[in-house]
């Protein structure tokens, strides 16, 4: 009878460990993530190579975008749950009434640059009336680097008006360049190293505010709505990421490498982004982007900051 009682025993504490093991162990979610190729939307590529994201219980698919405007249309589409981008295309889209927000940051400029107006190295061109009459690449005509350019260009003494501005992928600059197809052309890290034979023209980060945010991650009201735990554990991981990778820089920069395409050589020497590691997004590094719009972009009643961000998930 002891021996009975004592396996009853033993059968009951297995059972019991069990169950709180299984109680602890969050359950799986599903993830479809879009991000750019570029070093301010990392976060997410050391969350996935460190193994971040499996720890917090999530099952993330990756989908790396060439611009912010394409990641938001997947999102708006419903082929993704998050995505990454700059402020400008998303302003603009709630505008338009496409209930999508801000959720947390990932890079805020504070006087670090981060991006450029480049010319080849034997360019004529030295100032912003240079450019009046040329061609001026950007990656989307409808993002921040487009809009911080003709603000860099006007408050320099050149003619945005003036300039035809054409649409290439950061990864292509370089040759348009080197072809003389462009004059100029608008560049981020890891892209900025990567170019050869040529020298930055401008810091067009300072054209807009001495403090902004530059990009973040966002998704759709609704999805937030009905995914409240993801949510939750997806910012986490943001900021675990972001630590890590604002103190292992030369750890992180290969894998930089694998997800952008450039060279592990330029990863490790390169100027890289600084990730903020707070909680949610304060109205104050949105709205410089809000009046950038409204002059550049022609933007007549921009919705107000607070149908732009949420609170701390």
């Amino acid at each position: 009878m002891k021996r009975a009682a004592v396996r009853l025993m033993l059968l009951a504490a297995l059972i019991l460990a069990g169950s709180v093991a299984r109680a602890s162990t969050p359950e799986v979610i599903a993830m479809q993530v879009g991000a750019m190729p570029i070093d301010s939307s990392a976060e997410v590529f050391y969350a996935q190579d460190q193994g971040f994201f499996k720890a917090a219980g999530l099952d993330v698919k990756l989908t790396i975008l060439n611009n912010g405007a394409a990641v938001l249309a997947a999102a708006a589409a419903g082929t993704l749950d998050i995505g990454f981008g700059s402020p400008a295309p998303l302003i603009a889209a709630r505008q338009r009434g496409i209930p999508v927000r801000f959720f947390a940051p990932a890079v805020v400029y504070q006087g670090r640059p981060n991006t450029v107006l480049v010319v080849s190295k034997d360019s004529p061109i030295h100032s912003a009336a240079d450019l009046n009459g040329k061609t001026v690449a950007v990656a989307g005509l409808n993002d921040l680097g487009y809009y911080s350019t003709q603000a860099w260009i006007e408050k320099n003494g050149g003619n945005p008006a003036g300039i035809s501005f054409v649409e290439i992928p950061y990864a292509e600059m370089g040759a348009a360049l080197q072809t003389g197809r462009i004059s100029a052309g608008c560049s981020i890290e890891p892209f900025i190293s990567g170019l050869k034979d040529t020298r930055v023209l401008a810091n067009l980060n300072a054209a807009v505010s001495n403090r902004y945010m530059l990009a973040g991650w966002f998704a759709m009201d609704s999805w937030m709505a009905r995914n409240p735990d993801a949510l939750k554990r997806f910012s986490a991981v943001l900021q675990r990421s972001a630590r890590w990778a604002n103190a292992h820089q030369r750890e992180s920069a290969a894998i930089l490498a694998h997800y952008t395409g450039t060279s592990p050589e330029v990863a490790l020497t390169m100027s890289r982004a600084i990730y903020d590691t707070g909680t949610g997004v304060s109205p104050q590094v949105i709205q410089p982007v809000i009046d950038l719009l409204q002059k550049y972009g022609k933007m007549t009643a921009p919705p107000p900051v607070s149908d732009l961000i949420m609170g701390t998930p």
